[in-house]
């Protein structure tokens, strides 16, 4: 599971889970019906991309689930998930050439030019 670091930590849109928890401190908290404070989550599917929700934060716990951020308009639903693609194609394509160059092959190729 890939995780970007595009200052939100998000999880790829490729990867096996599709939101990711956030940090505490960018939304007040909130209490769970079993009295807990919320985990926040983003969501990093297709649709909606980057909406925020809260949580219960015990595995088998209230089934608290509630969404934060209001919807999104028609146009960021359209471009946001684009961009997202972009950002993790150019990621793999860095990831690949990084691997390339750890490999001594390319040392030699490089050394003999």
């Amino acid at each position: 599971m890939r995780n970007n670091s595009h200052g939100r930590g998000h999880q790829s849109q490729c990867s096996s889970s599709h939101f990711e928890e956030d940090s505490a401190w960018m939304l007040p908290s909130r209490l769970c019906y079993c009295g807990n404070t919320a985990k926040v989550k983003t969501s990093w599917t297709a649709t909606p991309p980057g909406r925020r929700f809260h949580v219960c934060a015990r595995k088998n716990g209230c089934r608290l689930w509630e969404w934060d951020d209001p919807e999104m308009c028609e146009r960021s639903k359209q471009i946001i998930p684009r961009l997202l693609k972009k950002i993790n194609k150019l990621e793999d394509e860095k990831t690949a050439r990084l691997s390339k160059m750890k490999t001594p092959w390319f040392w030699v190729s490089v050394s003999l030019f």
